[in-house]
């Protein structure tokens, strides 16, 4: 195995614990339309699309992923997301972008969330989810453990640009349900995870950062 291709397999959540976290993130997206996804990896949120009455695109670079996806009836491309979101300039009545921006400089990430915005169509969605930075444990090192990552995008940030597009932040906040879980912590021991949650409060342990925006219809 080739270490430039090595990810914590610990860190990759089975498809049942996923389909149970992002199921609520659904009742987001309108009943019609399209929603893209980018980065869909195993289509784990394009099948809740369509549990849900909901169409859905996946879209993802790994031609693996997209072989599974469309032989479970699904539909996805493999294409690079900022061409893709470049040909689809006003098509989409949501956007889902999981997990994917912390793999772009900031200049790139700037551009992807610009991007997600051109994409979509007045009242249109856009969900995005990335590591909480300003939890301890995600900065000080889970964050990290993904050799992928490029920078962390805090909360406030994506907030701030999405108000500077023109967006109407819907929501945003942190996920309780994908707080960390797993052998990384649980092998610091239970006492020493005890102590830093309360010496830390909510600076430990917090879940991802999620927010969701939606494009202003247009003034007649």
């Amino acid at each position: 195995m080739r270490v430039d291709s090595f990810h914590p397999s610990r860190l990759v959540s089975p498809p049942e614990r996923r389909r149970s976290i992002q199921k609520k993130y659904v009742r987001h997206f309108p009943t019609n339309g399209l929603v893209a996804d980018l980065g869909c990896g195993d289509g784990v949120f394009l099948g809740l699309l369509k549990d849900s009455g909901r169409r859905g695109i996946g879209v993802d670079h790994t031609e693996k992923f997209i072989t599974q996806i469309k032989e479970k009836g699904l539909e996805a491309v493999r294409e690079d997301v900022f061409d893709f979101l470049r040909k689809n300039q006003s098509r989409f009545e949501g956007v889902f972008a999981s997990h994917i921006i912390e793999h772009f400089p900031a200049a790139k990430g700037l551009e992807l969330v610009e991007l997600i915005y051109d994409a979509l169509r007045p009242g249109g969605v856009a969900l995005l989810i990335t590591p909480a930075y300003h939890d301890i444990n995600v900065s000080g090192e889970r964050f990290w453990l993904d050799i992928s990552h490029v920078r962390p995008y805090p909360l406030i940030l994506l907030r701030e640009v999405f108000l500077h597009l023109g967006m109407e932040v819907v929501t945003w906040g942190y996920d309780s349900d994908t707080k960390d879980s797993s052998d990384i912590r649980k092998g610091r021991g239970f006492v020493r995870d005890l102590v830093t949650k309360l010496l830390f409060g909510p600076y430990y342990n917090v879940g991802d950062a999620f927010i969701v925006g939606r494009r202003k219809t247009l003034q007649v």
